[in-house]
Formats: structure tokens, sequence, C-alpha cells
């Protein structure tokens, strides 16, 4: 309001000014503001062209030079032209320069080398000369940024990984180590239980610390690398020792094992060797328990006062007189055979092992002092009723030998050695388990046996396939089960053709099945000059017929002959059992060595002599 007054009293007292003209404004004003604002540009451009020279003067001065705040591996190689590069680098990238893991108190060098880790030092100063200098303007932009920062480059390097791998299994080899819960052992004389502290697991994370390697070659290798692990915690110590503390109290008293025949005593001094920190959750736990060999010959030494064997009936049988030896067609069945029970056969017990163990293992687990002894009975192979069914001579057979021959040591011998065997319903006759290896600890001879190629050469226990020959044929006759038998690669015609069978321990044995209901008895008798095998059983009334076809003569050979079996049961079965054998020819004679000149004629050489025996 003052002011308009005042403009209004200054109209009237005076004439009004004349509007300044609109063009004079405008000029006006440009003079009042051109001139400063001019200098101060002009100002700014010389200040930038200044700046702009001296870069380019700077930048002109790095042409072959690593421009400012370049790094490599940590070292700064600003202003280095590629031979100071080079010499600044060699030593912090040499491949003998081992980079230092570690982890705990475990340290490991690891040669670059070693890892397969090799740096190209001429690419690795090139990519530095040309690192920051993208661009037209690239070196004066370099200088800049170099001069406001740094830039990390990265070394050319190769690695092989088969090498990385190996070495980073064998740092996993020093540094992994398996969780331990720890352990408790206590004295048998003081009874006192020490403790033995758990400890945790750790495994190497392998993946990374492959990457860890890589990057610290690739760095400065003044500094210690952690090995990246996967730790599992075990058990607490205080756990193991109220564990302790439990073993401790149980030893003030002995175990009583409850037993058929009376109780035994576990007493403190064996139950401290028995006493164990058992683990729990692969380690993170434990409790009380027993160790498993101690448990197992503990165990063993009670089952040895308590187990009872079986006791199988004892009998003889007696029977006809007669004898079958035919080589051709034969027929047989059964005869009628007395049996006198010798003792009664008695059921035996034996100690359950395992479910015994289990048992002492729950009574320590839970503090109490006393187990009971499993047992469980075992009949005899042979029972007294079994034996009374005995009342046939089921098979028979005899072969003949020349006496006096070496061989015939053997025959006696293995006969003597099978006699009185007893197979139980469902068991199996075994020549070789039952007369076991022939050698001269046990009697046997040497004497002539056929090796291959059909040749004729000394062996100790030479002629027992004879033996096996007979057993073969008596249980043929039996109308047995055979299970296994092979027969000479070359005939001797003291065996009945496609009729026999060879033996070598380890490699050919005779196996027959008793698959009647009641045991058979084995006996054997020999003389001078024959062998003879008995079976006294019953097997049902099983009639027995042998039928030889005709021998073929076969190629490269001696002949062939098929021999069928025909089994005739009292109801009316009938089972046609027809085998195919082969024999070679005998090899031919080795060729006498020619007699060295003399003055004297040579005596005429001696006939050979023909073959003694397989």
């Amino acid at each position: 309001m003052t002011t308009r007054s005042a403009t209004r009293r200054d109209w009237f007292d005076d004439e009004p000014p004349e509007p300044p003209h609109r063009s004079d404004r405008r000029s006006d004003r440009p003079r009042r503001t051109r001139g400063p604002r001019r200098g101060a540009l002009l100002a700014i451009a010389g200040a930038v062209g200044v700046l702009v020279l001296l870069l380019l003067v700077v930048g002109s001065s790095y042409g072959d030079k690593v421009l400012p705040g370049t790094e490599v591996a940590g070292v700064d190689l600003g202003g280095a032209d590629a031979q100071e590069a080079e010499r600044r680098l060699a030593p912090v990238l040499a491949s003998d320069k081992p980079v230092t893991l570690a982890a705990g108190s475990t340290t490991i060098d690891v040669s670059p080398e070693d890892a397969g880790y090799e740096v190209d030092l001429d690419a690795t100063v090139q990519r530095a000369l040309d690192a920051g200098r993208d661009g037209p303007l690239g070196t004066v932009r370099g200088v800049v940024g170099g001069l406001t920062g740094s830039r990390e480059v990265e070394p050319v390097t190769t690695i092989d990984q088969a090498k990385l791998s190996a070495t980073v299994r064998d740092v996993a080899t020093q540094v992994d180590r398996p969780l331990s819960p720890g352990a408790i052992e206590a004295s048998p004389e003081t009874l006192e239980v020490t403790v033995t502290p758990p400890r945790d697991g750790r495994r190497v994370q392998r993946t990374e610390l492959a990457d860890r390697l890589e990057s610290a070659f690739a760095g400065p290798r003044d500094r210690t690398v952690p090995i990246p692990i996967t730790v599992r915690d075990a058990v607490s110590s205080e756990k193991v020792r109220e564990i302790a503390n439990r073993a401790e109290a149980y030893l003030d008293e002995p175990l009583t094992i409850k037993a058929p025949g009376g109780d035994l005593t576990v007493t403190q001094a064996q139950l401290a060797g028995l006493v164990a920190l058992r683990p729990l959750k692969d380690g993170r736990d434990a409790r009380l328990g027993t160790d498993p060999e101690a448990r197992k010959a503990l165990v063993a030494e009670l089952a040895a006062k308590r187990d009872r064997p079986a006791r199988e009936a004892r009998f003889s049988a007696t029977g006809s007189d007669v004898v079958v030896d035919g080589k051709g067609e034969v027929s047989w069945r059964p005869r009628s055979a007395k049996v006198e029970i010798r003792s009664p056969g008695r059921s035996g017990r034996t100690v359950n092992r395992g479910a015994a163990g289990d048992r002492i293992d729950r009574a320590v687990r839970a503090g109490r002092h006393d187990a009971t002894l499993p047992v469980k009975t075992v009949g005899p192979a042979v029972t007294t009723e079994q034996a009374r069914g005995i009342d046939r001579l089921i098979g028979t057979f005899t072969t003949y030998y020349a006496p006096g021959e070496p061989r015939v040591t053997n025959i006696r011998k293995i006969a003597s050695v099978v006699d009185g065997t007893v197979i139980a319903p469902g068991g199996t006759f075994s020549l070789n388990d039952i007369a076991g290896e022939r050698t001269e600890a046990k009697g046997y001879v040497e004497a002539p046996f056929i090796a291959e190629g059909n040749r004729l050469e000394p062996s100790v226990g030479g002629g027992v396939s004879q033996f096996s020959t007979t057993m073969y044929n008596a249980a043929y006759f039996a109308g047995l089960q055979i299970d296994a038998h092979t027969a000479h690669s070359l005939y001797i015609d003291r065996y009945p053709a496609g009729r026999e069978s060879t033996l070598n321990f380890g490699s050919i044995d005779l196996r027959w099945t008793n698959d009647t209901k009641t045991p058979i008895l084995v006996r054997t008798s020999s003389t001078e000059t024959s062998v003879t095998v008995r079976l006294y059983g019953d097997n049902g009334g099983r009639r027995v017929q042998a039928i030889p076809g005709a021998r073929q003569p076969v190629e490269d050979g001696n002949f062939s002959i098929t021999v069928t079996r025909v089994i005739r049961t009292p109801g009316g079965g009938e089972k046609r059992q027809p085998v195919t054998t082969r024999y070679g020819s005998p090899a031919p004679p080795e060729p006498a060595p020619e007699p060295e000149p003399t003055p004297e004629p040579a005596p005429a050489p001696a006939e050979p002599a023909a073959p003694a025996g397989e």
C-alpha cells in the first residue's frame, strides 16, 4: 500500500516517465552479463585443453608400458614395460612357490607344478599391457581410470585336472579323519575304567578345495588358505564319562548264567574284558554294551562247558555172502541182512551262540547280573529206530587184482578208511571227503596212475581208482542216486566196460546220495587178490539190471559203449538210465634212447612191460 501511493504521488507531481523501448531492454541486458560468463567459459576451455594435452602427453608416455593401477596376483605393474613386468611377476607366479593350506593345526604346502598348474608368463604380461586400452582414447581413459582406481588382471594359466584331482585326494587323505566316539577300557586287576575321549570327524570338501587351490595359485601365495571341511560332531565327552561310570558300577558283581547242567559264573575280571562303549547314530551317540569279539570268545567258552554232541546209534550188519563181480549184463535184488545194535542213539544239545551273545549284551546294558544260556536239542544223524530199519544188503560188488603190487597197498588202505561209514537218509557219500588226500604220511605208496595223454606215471596213491570202481558198482546195484562219477579215459579190462569210476583228489570224485528212508552202512573187506564193498540199508526193494550195448569203434580212439541201468520198484515202476562212455587209445611207448657205440655188441632191448594199472 505504501509503495502504491508513493508511486502514484510520483506520477502526479511529475510527468510520467516514458516507457522504455522493448528493443532497448534486450540490448541492455546482455551488456550487463556477457562479459564475465565469456571469461569463465574461456578459462574452463583452456583448463580442459591443458588437461587433455597433459593426458595425451601422459598417455603417450605409457605407449609401451602397463597403465597405472594395473595389478596381477596382487603385484602393481603400473608404468612397467614388458621386461620389468615379467621381472616383478616371475617370483610371485613361479611354479615352485607353494600354496600353504591349513585345517586346524595341520598345514600342507602344495606345489602348483605338482597340482598341474602352469602360468604363461609372456601371455600374462601381454594381457597386463593390453588392459585398459579399449577404444580410440583407450589409453587416455585407461590412465584416468588407473589414477582414480585399480584394475585386476587374471594371469593366463592352464591346469591339469587329473593332477589337481590327485593333489586334492592326497590332501584329503592327510586331513580326513573318521569320527571317533571314544572308548572305555576296564582293568581286570583293579576293575577301574579308563576313558579314551571322543573326537569329531572331518572330511575335506573336495570340489571346493579344488576351486580354492586354483584361485590361490593365481593370486599372492604369501597367505594361508583354509581347507574347506565338513565336521561331524561326535558324542560328548560328558556322555562317555557317564558310560564309564556305569561300567565301573556294573563291575561290582559277577554275572550268573543259568544253563542246563548247572549255573555258570562270569567273573568280574571276565566282565572287565567284556564291557565296552558301543556307538550309536554313527558315533554321534553311545551306550554301554559289550565288545563283539570278547563276547564271542566268552560264549564259546561257556558253550564248551554245556554243549553235548549227539551220539549216533552204533550197529553192525551181516548178510548174504553172495558175490557180484560180473562185467556184462548183471541183475541184482536186495538180500536179507541181520543188524545188531551195539549202542543206542542219543540226542545232544548245543548252545545257540548268537542268541547267547545277545542275552549277555542285554544284561550288561540293563545293569542286570543274570542271564539264561539258550540251548537247542540236536538229534543224532542215525537214530536207534532208523538203525533197526537196516535189514537188507542193498548192493555189493567185488573186483580183483594181482597180489603183491604196490597198488594193492593203496586199495586196501582206502578200503579200511571207508569201512564202517554211515550215510544218514538224505546224506551224501563223497569218497574224496571221507578218505582225504592220499599221502605217504597216511600209508599210501607210489604206484602207476593214468596221467594226461593216457600215459602211465607213478603217483602216491595210484590204484585207488579200483576201489572207486568197486564202490560205484555197489551203489549202482543198490539203485542209489549217483551224483558224480568219471570213467577212466583208458579202458582197463579188469573193470566192467562203461561201468567204472576213476578218482583224483581235488578234481575227480565219486559221490552218491542216500535217497532212501533209512541209513546206509558201508562195509568193506579186502584180501590179497580182491576188494569188496557191501551196502546195508533198505532201498524199498529196488531191483537193478545193467544192460551193456555193443562196443562201437570211435575215430582217434578205442571204442564207446552205452550201459543202461534199469531200476524197478515193487509197485511196478521202472526207470531206465543209459550212460555212454568213450575210451581212448593208450599212448604210444616212448622210443628207447639209442645206445652209445661200444666195442662190444649191445644186448637186445627188453620187451616193454605191460601196463600195471591206473
